[in-house]
């Protein structure tokens, strides 16, 4: 009898510390989580691009954010790859590094050329390119070798897959900044204008 009783207890005692340990691993992220408000953000686009260099004002003091979700990922090589049997087949396995960046990670720009900004959400050098051009209001992600959503993107010296995660491209990822940096004219009209409400009949 005691050696089952001794049997039940460990797996208890096991799940107990188990969970107080899943607990404080994750306790920050759920809170960081609910404290965003979506409607806090606006696009960054070109007009306040413009009005900024009007003003003389240093874009590199601006506070940027990421309003999708971006998933890098970079697989090593491996050598001695062959076909046997239908399967292919590497003497090594493949090293894939993945790197995650949530939606609304901070970011900072670290240049500007033209109508391109070179943004940083970590180590400085590690900058990520977003442009509007052609057609584009908004500052998108850019990158090269473009297929079915995912670009190849530079980051820390090598080059990484990036797809967005919960969207269909990640050209679709771009760059927000909060409203109050914005101005009070932030997605209304240019500075001096207004909006009218209309009028409704008597």
């Amino acid at each position: 009898m005691r050696k089952v009783v001794l049997f039940l207890v460990t797996p208890l005692l096991l799940s107990f510390v188990f969970a107080a340990c899943s607990n404080k691993v994750y306790t920050a992220k759920p809170a960081e989580t609910a404290a965003i408000n979506p409607t806090d953000y606006v696009p960054f686009s070109k007009d306040l691009k413009f009005r900024l260099e009007h003003d003389k004002a240093d874009i590199r003091k601006v506070q940027f954010y990421l309003d999708k979700p971006l998933v890098l990922r970079n697989i090593g090589t491996s050598a001695g790859g062959a076909i046997k049997q239908g399967m292919i087949t590497y003497d090594n396995v493949q090293d894939v590094t993945e790197i995650t960046i949530p939606a609304y990670t901070p970011g900072v720009c670290e240049r500007v050329r033209g109508d391109s900004l070179y943004i940083s959400f970590d180590a400085p050098q590690n900058a990520f390119v977003f442009a509007a051009i052609y057609a584009n209001e908004h500052f998108m992600l850019q990158g090269t070798n473009w297929y079915n959503g995912v670009t190849d993107v530079n980051y820390d010296g090598k080059i990484y897959k990036a797809s967005c995660d919960g969207c269909g491209s990640a050209g679709e990822a771009k760059l927000l900044i909060k409203k109050s940096s914005a101005g009070n004219n932030a997605g209304g009209a240019p500075g001096g204008g207004k909006t009218l409400a209309g009028r409704k009949l008597n």
